[in-house]
């Protein structure tokens, strides 16, 4: 036997033996919290994830969740092996789960698909959710960690935008002060009028001069609650 002969007797046996002995994997995951888990009839697993090593062949599987509800969900399925091949079989139950987030109308994604915004119920769960909102950090949210109800907080990214003029401490005083002004200034405008009429009855200067002193005020006052109208106009019309 010459060597050419040899080499490929040696080849061909390493091949035969390690397709003996390969075994695929094959892993099985779900979304129920109370299980068994059958392969060919037999219980192989009371856990939501299981994995094992298989020989090459056709195989029935079986997901029964252990529960006494009615509506308790069966999964049946087969499959099979080959090449030394590893697989993975999720089940979901159709269990919908209350998403919402901090703050609302955040888009969520199924991979590129848009599926609505928050706050929504999911139903036929995924491996992966993604949510997005302008100005906060994107979320990922993992197929384990899904729960009835759930709240995501999402972290803002976005710049701070200055506090509205109209809802500030300044605001508040300049109308106060306004309020005030306004007061003042037809108090003291009453008052000069009522003085000016006992004068054109009665001639007293003294009257008269009572009368110059609270228009003054009163225009003051009056000065004043303009500056102060106009400010306020002034940071409305450029905010």
């Amino acid at each position: 036997m010459n060597l050419f002969i040899k080499i490929i007797f040696v080849l061909t046996f390493i091949s035969f033996t390690y397709s003996q002995d390969c075994k695929s994997k094959l892993i099985i995951a779900t979304d129920l919290q109370l299980v068994n888990i059958f392969i060919n009839d037999s219980l192989v697993s009371d856990s939501s994830f299981y994995e094992t090593e298989l020989n090459n062949g056709n195989y029935k599987i079986i997901i029964m969740e252990n529960s006494d509800r009615w509506d308790a969900r069966t999964f049946v399925d087969s499959i099979t092996l080959k090449n030394c091949e590893a697989k993975k079989l999720t089940y979901f139950s159709n269990r919908k789960v209350y998403l919402d987030s901090n703050p609302q109308d955040a888009y969520v994604f199924d991979k590129d698909s848009l599926i609505g915004s928050t706050p929504l119920f999911i139903g036929n769960l995924r491996n992966e959710l993604k949510l997005t909102k302008p100005g906060y950090q994107e979320k990922i949210l993992l197929q384990n960690s899904f729960s009835e109800n759930m709240l995501v907080n999402l972290e803002f990214i976005g710049e701070k935008k200055e506090e509205s003029f109209f809802y500030s401490t300044t605001f508040q005083i300049l109308a106060g002060t306004a309020i005030a002004l306004g007061a003042v200034t037809a108090y003291y405008k009453l008052k000069a009028d009522d003085k000016f009429d006992e004068y054109q009855s009665t001639g007293n200067q003294d009257l008269l001069d009572e009368t110059n002193k609270y228009d003054l005020v009163s225009g003051i006052t009056f000065t004043a609650l303009q500056i102060n109208f106009g400010f306020i106009l002034y940071k409305f019309l450029t905010e």
